[in-house]
């Protein structure tokens, strides 16, 4: 109970700050746009601890699942490689597109609107998958709570259950997750469904720690 009324204290600071603070941000030298139904990369750390863990080539294929503003797919093209970024929200696809043509990679980016996988080719395999999935307890009731909220891990679920199949051979995921949400529980899932992982990265602030693995189908 303690656990839930957290997360709910979360979710209400999230949506204040979505709502009142700015549209426009830089971060790590990108500039990106948003609104009140687009998570703010600036002002959650999981956006730039995540972006700046990338490190991927030119020869690389990149799915950004779950996209936002698109920080994460901008910074991978950037670095060279070739993005599909999909979003169950229709206004983070149209703030991906536009960010996407702010930061000058347009040609590197294709933004596409999709629950997990549903709309990508079932052919298209990929060398990287990026995935902050959302981490706090309660039902989405609308687009922007999809950012937020995961009952059970049942969208996790259903990621780790699908996501082998759109690997390349060596391909991996790339995932950050965060204290409060039992990262162990999120990892027993995966490794349930066959993923081993290891650990990239931690960093711990005022009142969580975040953590980013990479996963590769076991």
């Amino acid at each position: 109970m303690l656990l839930l009324l957290k997360h709910k204290f979360f979710i209400f600071l999230i949506k204040i700050i979505q709502k009142f603070g700015p549209h426009r941000v830089e971060v790590l030298g990108n500039v990106y746009e948003i609104s009140a139904e687009v998570f703010n990369p600036k002002y959650y750390y999981t956006s730039m601890f995540m972006a700046g863990h990338i490190h991927v080539n030119s020869d690389d294929t990149v799915l950004d699942m779950g996209t936002g503003s698109g920080i994460q797919a901008v910074t991978a093209a950037r670095q060279g490689s070739r993005v599909t970024a999909v979003d169950i929200n229709p206004e983070a696809v149209t703030y991906a597109r536009k960010n996407a043509a702010l930061n000058g990679v347009t040609d590197r980016i294709t933004v596409t609107e999709s629950d997990l996988f549903q709309s990508l080719d079932p052919e298209q395999k990929f060398n990287v998958i990026l995935f902050t999935p959302p981490y706090l307890e309660g039902t989405p009731k609308e687009f922007f709570d999809h950012a937020l909220q995961d009952p059970q891990k049942r969208l996790l679920k259903s990621f780790f259950r699908e996501a082998g199949n759109y690997l390349e051979k060596n391909g991996y995921v790339q995932m950050l997750y965060s204290s409060i949400a039992d990262p162990d529980a999120a990892l027993k899932i995966s490794h349930e469904l066959g993923w081993n992982h290891n650990l990239m990265a931690r960093e711990k602030t005022f009142y969580e720690e975040f953590l980013i693995f990479r996963l590769t189908p076991g």
